[in-house]
């Protein structure tokens, strides 16, 4: 959920939490919306806005306290998040194409609203005006005034009025950009029709579920269900090539020339507020605290990375030259998943498409709700409630001690038209102390594009999604589990560099020969994954991990590269140029990823490198549950008490030092995947 408080860009992408009549129908949310009714709520909401705004704006600087100003400037733009209900969310999700416009329509324009109002003088001085009295305020509350009065710094408060205007200006500009990208990965189709023949390799399963062309092919789209597996498995080179080529085209050349209008722009916001580049400006507050520490984390870790990934393209490109009589000196993008997977299967003897008959999804999700309820003294059961498809399921939180309600969760696994394309937890509503002084049940939803249940077979996860579905479940811990009393710090509002670390950690479990016996059942036999399957799964895990790893260290290099660079760079040859140096690895000619990269248009900016820093801390973290049991209760609930309930309410390397009774270390990370920590 993208906060709106300080914050320049303003996406409607969730509401607050504060309950509304026409956000909650019997203390739970309903999805009943209108596209007609989207824009009359939204001005009515922004006219409330602009009232509350005005009211606080009034109050004498004599009487002046954290409630009436601090809280009273959240509260007030809770009220406007409440009032659009779930209009936002459900842009990513509905099944209705003229909402889904309409929504968006509403967030371009809520965008340039939001500048205006975010930038108001009069707001500013008033709450500079408390905040100048040094008030005695507990460590959360000093913390919520001292991150508001960097946000107000961060939206142009200390320019003078005509730098003001042209800060303004831009973020608008910036605003439409990104919100268009993100419709542009999220509507863009295509697909390849394919023949019979060029589905060799593959199972029924997956040939069953594809659509049927009036002229006898079978029609692949570029959704993760059959493009992965097809990439994974299909024996044709030519299919796999063209669909590679098509996949790498996502978002349209439209996307590549509204990513560098924006590193334009963001690159100017930056220099008008007196950093050097965006990356400075979004790190000052985060654990990295600047571009030159990432840098170093990031170069540091491709050294050590690289020869582990040299070595494994070595022995792949060996494997493929020795199948296909070729004496080829290199892995082309659309063969590299293929010959992994194909050596998996022959010389490790772990095939994917057996092992996730053992997984479908009813019984892992069972597995994993158990496990994690047992963990961190919690319950789940079913609950009937209002969704926003069939397909979805709901589900009640509670404490296992009291029977208390924690949370409301729902899940969302199956590709559908018009949906949101990837794996991703949406925190609906926060968990935060209302203002009669009760407390905000949070509503949180996992939405991800998983295997639908096909002819005869139930939806079946790879382990791959196991894992995927165990991370998302680890932010969904985080929001419900929530204590922190203000919304700015509910749940996961935390250092970008740090929000991955329990998802991350709660991936560990996926690998634990036991946890693989309790969520797995096969959809045929009933039995549970064999100890052989297991152990060569497990001996098999890190099979491929320096390539894994120097390929999340490039995105992340390339990230900062663009948003360090004194002048915008052309982001395709960036791209193709520094995969060639740190992956050393060729790209297809005439494509250009980047179009669909919305992890740094939507978020991620200068902050990609923080899947491999929370990473780090993740490993350590688990190390915890290793050395007293991977199942110890005493430890979840510390995990739980110490991090997961804190939300932003403690500097993040003060929970580190309060679980781990130390700083982080990456040595526990580099054993995890096969190497020595030489420092």
């Amino acid at each position: 959920m993208k906060k709106v408080l300080t914050g320049v860009l303003i996406l409607a992408t969730a509401a607050g939490a504060n309950a509304m009549e026409n956000m909650f129908r019997d203390g739970v949310l309903h999805f009943d919306y209108k596209a007609e009714e989207l824009a009359p709520a939204e001005a009515a909401a922004r006219a409330r806005l602009e009232k509350d705004l005005d009211s606080l704006v009034a109050i004498a600087d004599n009487q002046r306290t954290f409630d009436n100003t601090v809280l009273g400037y959240e509260r007030a733009f809770e009220r406007y998040g409440d009032a659009l209900g779930m209009s936002g969310f459900l842009s990513y999700v509905s099944t209705d194409k003229n909402f889904r416009d309409a929504a968006l329509a509403l967030q371009m324009q809520m965008s340039q609203h939001m500048v205006d109002i975010a930038t108001r003088r009069d707001v500013y001085r008033a709450i500079k005006a408390y905040a100048d009295t040094k008030p005695q305020l507990e460590p959360d509350q000093a913390l919520l005034l001292k991150d508001m009065m960097t946000g107000f710094k961060n939206s142009g408060m200390e320019l003078n009025d005509e730098d003001l205007e042209t800060f303004k200006k831009l973020n608008k500009e910036k605003a439409q950009y990104i919100i268009q990208f993100d419709k542009n990965i999220q509507e863009y189709k295509d697909y390849l029709d394919v023949t019979e023949e060029q589905l060799a390799g593959l199972g029924e399963d997956y040939k069953n579920k594809l659509e049927k062309t009036p002229e006898g092919k079978y029609r692949v789209t570029l959704d993760y269900p059959d493009y992965v597996p097809f990439m994974l498995n299909s024996e044709s080179d030519e299919a796999r090539k063209e669909l590679e080529y098509k996949y790498n085209r996502r978002g349209g050349a439209e996307n590549v020339e509204l990513l560098e209008k924006t590193l334009t722009l963001r690159r100017q916001i930056a220099q008008l507020l007196g950093y050097k580049n965006h990356a400075q400006l979004k790190l000052e507050n985060r654990m990295a605290k600047n571009p030159e520490t990432v840098e170093k984390f990031l170069k540091d870790l491709q050294k050590r990375l690289k020869p582990m990934s040299k070595e494994e393209d070595k022995n792949l490109i060996a494997y493929k030259n020795e199948k296909k009589g070729s004496k080829s000196r290199t892995l082309y993008p659309y063969e590299s998943g293929y010959w992994a997977n194909k050596y998996k299967k022959e010389n490790l003897d772990v095939d994917p498409e057996l092992i996730k008959e053992y997984f479908p999804s009813d019984v892992v999700i069972d597995g994993m709700l158990d496990l994690f309820g047992n963990l961190f003294g919690i319950a789940f059961e079913p609950a009937d409630i209002p969704v926003w498809h069939p397909d979805v399921k709901a589900f009640k939180i509670v404490n296992k001690d009291d029977g208390v309600l924690v949370a409301y969760f729902y899940m969302d696994l199956y590709p559908r038209e018009g949906k949101y394309k990837h794996a991703a937890c949406f925190d609906l509503v926060e968990g935060h102390e209302k203002e009669d002084g009760t407390w905000q049940i949070p509503f949180v939803a996992i939405v991800a594009n998983m295997n639908k249940p096909a002819a005869g077979a139930p939806s079946l996860l790879k382990h791959g999604e196991v894992s995927t579905l165990f991370h998302e479940f680890g932010h969904v811990l985080h929001n419900a589990l929530t204590k922190a009393r203000y919304s700015s710090q509910s749940g996961t509002s935390v250092s970008w560099d740090f929000v991955e670390t329990p998802s991350q950690m709660l991936e560990r479990w996926a690998w634990n020969p036991q946890v693989l016996k309790k969520i797995s059942k096969h959809y045929k036999t009933g039995e549970p994954l064999p100890d052989e399957m297991i152990e060569k799964m497990i001996a098999a895990k890190n099979f491929g991990a320096g390539g894994t790893y120097l390929r999340q260290d490039f995105f992340a290099q390339y990230d900062m590269k663009l948003h360090t660079a004194s002048k915008t760079p052309d982001t395709t040859k960036t791209y193709f140029t520094l995969t060639k140096k740190i992956r050393g690895l060729p790209l297809t000619k005439g494509t250009y990823p980047q179009a669909s990269f919305g992890h740094i248009m939507g978020g991620y900016d200068a902050g990609y490198y923080g899947y491999l820093w929370s990473e780090v801390i993740a490993q350590d973290f688990f190390g915890e549950f290793e050395k007293n049991g991977v199942f110890d209760v005493q430890t979840g609930l510390k995990f739980r008490r110490e991090v997961l309930e804190k939300g932003g309410t403690v500097e993040e390397e003060q929970m580190v030092q309060n679980f781990l009774g130390r700083k982080e270390s990456i040595t526990p990370f580099l054993k995890s995947i096969g190497l020595e920590d030489d420092k």
